[in-house]
């Protein structure tokens, strides 16, 4: 065992660089499938496969360099005892890629197992190999009394995946998968041909060939990993594949300088000269990048793309026209038509770029589409391709399943921003072959039309904002041209302020002013429910109301045919879903009285000065809400009035609002300010901006919960004259 470490069993040669062809292209594979993502059982099979080759391989490599033939005898012992383990896994691969792996794992587990147990037996004995022979400038393995075992043990391990690859590869129908079991097919059927030098075992030919059939085997399994995209790839790692070019550049130099030194040197000089050729190889390339660094461009032709991407979406409105010009910068980029599906704002429906509704058949299911938000492929993608399902939670796959076929896709590719699925990238099965960096690229665009979709989402939000802020606007300049400014308003012997805030642009509040020709003044106060633009409409069809009925009767006018004309147009604008509460009286200066009726709306009060007290009545009134369809004729009332006396109106958020601790105002704390009222300034002015004042105060600066509307108004004071000097009044 001593002789197998010692370089003195070791003359490196250059005869050994033909046969390192084999060994470098299964390096190539193993780290290429190592580095990549996607179809784990096939590249785990795969990877065993070459690991398991690659001894045997190697050690052919190294035969013309190897200078005892017991070292030689042992180290091909050794790798020998491997192959029927590459049979097994190789078997394992090809069931994967025909799919038919899961029905035969099984028997697959039980040619590995017997592989395993079989390098025990072979690499403790010689029942395999017995001795070497040489071959020339080579040695090669002599067939020990068993060897025939180990290859019918290979034949029937291989067997099996062999018939399924090739059923498949002649028997399906023509497509770009058949295509790549074929190319599978003819790559493994090659690499197994290397073990016509079993021959050379027994004395038959004159020089060893399966070297060379296993590298060009192993170079058509590289192909059709690139070409035929054998693995499915989904991206690759290119710093780990650089850097085992790097190592297999400085492995074959290495071999160059050993073969010029003298025969038997010492370790530690061989050591130093693998050291200095590895660093000349890295040294070599790092000096050749920093020398084409500025030569090459950032940004490569796929980059200039999604940058036009970017550019070219920023003056596109609609969502189809930007998801069309995914698509054609998938086109560019890949030479493959994807197609894009765009999921509805206002449902859960899906359109096609062009706008036609996509039939629920073949449309992401909702549920599918909360699962595509989340989900994260291997590190990190976000492509799911057909062939790897299992990715797919159980109870979602019979819901994906139809969405692959009714596309005919080979890869759906979300589009999402945040917690919202925008569209879904269908990257199709017909066409050339998306695969490795051009999937990486697919992604990208999803990512960029993700950005892309987004603003314009935004920005169209923002304009529908925009121009619902201009009618609201319009609509709040409408309003406030209904109502009467502030006043005072002086008609006769009667004055009358008044003033609404609404709590949003639009207001559901309303109050009015009508003079009946006769002296006489219709005074009315009303709130829709809720505030708004809908209540404003409302508030607009009762102003309208009032201002027909005034005008049609005049002198004449009832209060309850008002209510019955006020409650027909409340429940025609608002739907019988807005429903008004509504205060009208008369006030008559001349006869001293105010008539009036109440449907449902807050009680108003009279505030009248009696022997120097003031005195605080409520205006009670009883009547249902206007506009719910179950009007009735509300009772007309009367109070008589007497000169001075102040009517305070106002509607519920007045009294309801609200300080920063969430206590209301009330009705009690209204009543104590209008029985504080300072008894030589009662004039409408003055106790409007009390009351309002005091509501203000009381929010705090917090922001109105409810519109806010006051009215008073005063019934002028008898004049006091005043009697001559000297004489009593």
């Amino acid at each position: 065992m001593q002789e197998l470490w010692s370089s003195a069993s070791y003359e490196p040669r250059l005869l050994s660089l033909p046969f390192a062809v084999a060994p470098a292209a299964m390096v190539i594979v193993l780290i290429y499938t190592a580095t990549m993502r996607g179809a784990p059982v096939l590249r785990g099979f795969l990877m065993l496969h070459f690991v398991a080759l690659l001894p045997y391989a190697t050690v052919v490599a190294m035969s013309p360099s190897i200078t005892s033939p017991t070292v030689a005898e042992h180290l091909f012992r050794a790798a020998a005892a491997t192959i029927p383990l590459a049979a097994a896994a190789g078997t394992g691969f090809q069931l994967s890629l025909v799919r038919r792996y899961r029905a035969h794992r099984g028997v697959v587990l039980a040619m590995i197992g017997s592989s395993f147990a079989w390098i025990v037996v072979a690499t403790t004995s010689n029942i395999a190999i017995d001795g070497v022979v040489r071959i020339g400038d080579l040695w090669f393995p002599h067939a020990g009394p068993a060897a025939w075992v180990a290859l019918l043990h290979t034949f029937l391990v291989s067997l099996p995946g062999f018939v399924g690859l090739a059923l498949r590869a002649f028997s399906s129908k023509p497509s770009d998968e058949r295509r790549q079991f074929r190319a599978a097919l003819i790559a493994n059927g090659i690499t197994y041909m290397g073990l016509l030098d079993v021959a050379l075992a027994y004395g038959v030919g004159a020089f060893p060939v399966g070297w060379l059939l296993s590298g060009i085997g192993s170079l058509l399994v590289v192909r059709a990993i690139l070409v035929e995209d054998l693995l499915r790839v989904r991206a690759v790692d290119v710093a780990a594949p650089m850097l085992a070019v790097h190592a297999t550049a400085a492995v074959f130099l290495a071999w160059v300088v050993l073969a010029q030194l003298p025969p038997r040197s010492p370790w530690w000089a061989v050591t130093i000269v693998i050291a200095f050729v590895f660093a000349g190889v890295r040294a070599a390339v790092a000096t050749f990048g920093l020398i084409t660094r500025g030569a090459r461009s950032s940004d490569g032709p796929l980059e200039r793309l999604l940058a036009q991407l970017v550019t070219r979406a920023r003056s596109l409105a609609t969502s189809g026209e930007i998801a069309r010009l995914a698509i054609d910068i998938v086109e560019l980029g890949v030479g493959a038509r994807a197609e894009i599906l765009l999921a509805a704002e206002e449902d859960w429906g899906w359109t096609t770029v062009a706008g036609v509704r996509v039939a629920d058949e073949v449309a992401p299911d909702p549920l599918l589409a909360g699962w595509l938000v989340e989900y994260r492929g291997p590190q990190g993608g976000a492509a799911l391709f057909a062939a790897d399902l299992e990715a797919v939670p159980p109870d979602l796959r019979d819901l994906m399943t139809p969405l692959f076929e009714g596309h005919h896709a080979r890869a759906l590719i979300p589009v999402r921003s945040g917690e919202d699925l925008l569209a879904l990238v269908i990257v199709p099965e017909a066409g050339r072959r998306v695969r490795g960096p051009a999937i990486a690229f697919v992604e990208r665009v999803a990512d960029r039309l993700a950005e892309a979709l987004a603003h314009a989402r935004m920005a169209r939000r923002a304009s529908d904002r925009a121009a619902l802020a201009r009618e609201v606007q319009l609509a709040a300049t409408v309003q406030a041209g209904l109502l009467p400014g502030k006043g005072p308003h002086v008609l006769g012997d009667l004055t009358v302020v008044g003033s609404w805030q609404p709590a949003t642009r639009c207001a559901g509040d309303f109050w009015g002013l009508y003079p009946l020709g006769d002296g006489r003044v219709l005074v009315a106060i009303a709130d829709v429910t809720g505030h708004g633009v809908a209540s404003a409409m409302v508030t607009a069809g009762a102003a309208g109301a009032f201002d027909v009925c005034v005008r049609r009767s005049g002198a004449a006018l009832e209060l309850p045919d008002l209510m019955a004309a006020l409650d027909a147009a409340v429940r025609r604008v608002g739907g019988g879903t807005l429903a008004m509460t509504c205060f009208a009286g008369i006030v008559d200066p001349v006869a001293k009285k105010i008539t009036y009726v109440s449907c449902a709306h807050p009680t108003p009060y009279l505030c009248r000065l009696k022997d120097d007290q003031l005195e605080l009545q409520a205006l009670i009134g009883r009547g249902n809400l206007l506009g719910m369809g179950t009007h009735t004729t509300p009772r007309q009332q009367e109070r008589a009035l007497e000169p001075g006396d102040v009517l305070v109106w106002y509607t519920d958020g007045v009294i309801e609002a609200l300080d920063p601790a969430g206590k209301a105002f009330g009705d009690r704390r209204l009543q104590l300010l209008l029985k504080r009222l300072d008894k030589r300034r009662l004039a409408p002015l003055a106790v409007h901006d009390i009351v309002q004042a005091s509501v203000a105060a009381h929010r705090a600066g917090r922001p109105l919960d409810d519109d806010e509307t006051v009215v008073v108004a005063r019934l002028a004071a008898p004049t006091r004259i005043s009697a001559p000097e000297g004489v009593a009044p």
